[in-house]
């Protein structure tokens, strides 16, 4: 396995796995499954100024992380926002792990000092993930978003680094 950062060749299997947990779980509060071409552009507007790392095994990709503007405001530049997403069939194999020490590695390196994660409540795995590598629990919403006729809670998690 090896981690890299997105190219194009990898923008569809990327879809593929987000828009399974579009279809499948409360993970993102999107509702609707995502063209390839709004993909893209979401894709493409990240890799500006922000890491967009994918791991893989030969070509396939087993799941993909970033970082991205927690805030567009410029005094927030020190905090990113963090997604990380597997493909639902290789879980629990530290993939996810791997990408995060190398999304922090890169982060550094642009002089964030913090990330955040957003977890909807529902996400007991993430949140496990995140308390393990150190992310702390700072704010809880409650009853924010809607899906699946289900009413959802979500937490922000920061890691200083």
């Amino acid at each position: 396995m090896r981690i890299s950062s997105v190219e194009p060749c990898d923008y569809q299997q990327i879809l593929d796995i987000y828009n399974w947990y579009i279809e499948n779980t409360t993970i993102t509060f999107e509702i609707d499954k995502l063209t390839i071409e709004e993909f893209t552009l979401r894709i493409e507007r990240i890799i500006k100024e922000y890491p967009y790392l994918v791991i893989k095994e030969g070509d396939r990709v087993l799941g993909y992380g970033y970082l991205d503007h927690f805030n567009p405001r410029k005094a927030y530049d020190i905090t990113a926002d963090l997604s990380i997403y597997l493909d639902h069939n290789v879980l629990h194999q530290h993939l996810g792990q791997q990408i995060l020490d190398a999304l922090i590695i890169e982060a550094k390196k642009q002089n964030i000092t913090n990330i955040i994660s957003i977890i909807t409540s529902e996400n007991t795995n993430s949140i496990h993930f995140h308390e393990k590598n150190g992310f702390i629990k700072r704010a809880y919403l409650n009853k924010v978003g809607i899906k699946f006729g289900r009413v959802l809670d979500v937490s922000f998690y920061q890691k200083d680094i």
